[in-house]
């Protein structure tokens, strides 16, 4: 039986990970830190819209603009993490279906 991803992560440099584990998305994070690379998209596959997915990319003061979409345009919201360790406890909160351990972070709409 062949199991389907459910997760999958992109960067800059075009490579992709299926359902990265919270540790790899700390790496990944990690290369946005060091320069290494500029954007991190983590995608849910299930979704038929292809439209239901967390990115983030660095700010120049270090903080890190978080931006999720559940969907469509209506559900697209930004959040600023002040923080590596904020932007990943934000993403993997969304990944894992883990409210709890979401950082209090305030989700504006976002408007394109």
């Amino acid at each position: 039986m062949c199991m389907r991803s459910i997760l999958r992560a992109s960067t800059e440099s075009g490579e992709t990970w299926d359902d990265p584990s919270e540790d790899l998305l700390f790496i990944l994070l990690e290369d946005i830190e060091g320069g290494r690379e500029q954007f991190l998209i983590l995608e849910r596959l299930s979704d038929a819209s292809q439209q239901t997915y967390i990115q983030t990319i660095r700010n120049d003061d270090g903080s890190y603009c978080v931006e999720r979409r559940d969907g469509g345009p209506d559900s697209h919201c930004t959040t600023n993490a002040t923080d590596m360790r904020t932007a990943h406890a934000v993403i993997s909160s969304w990944a894992f279906d883990l409210p709890a351990m979401a950082p209090p972070v305030v989700w504006t709409p976002l408007r394109l």
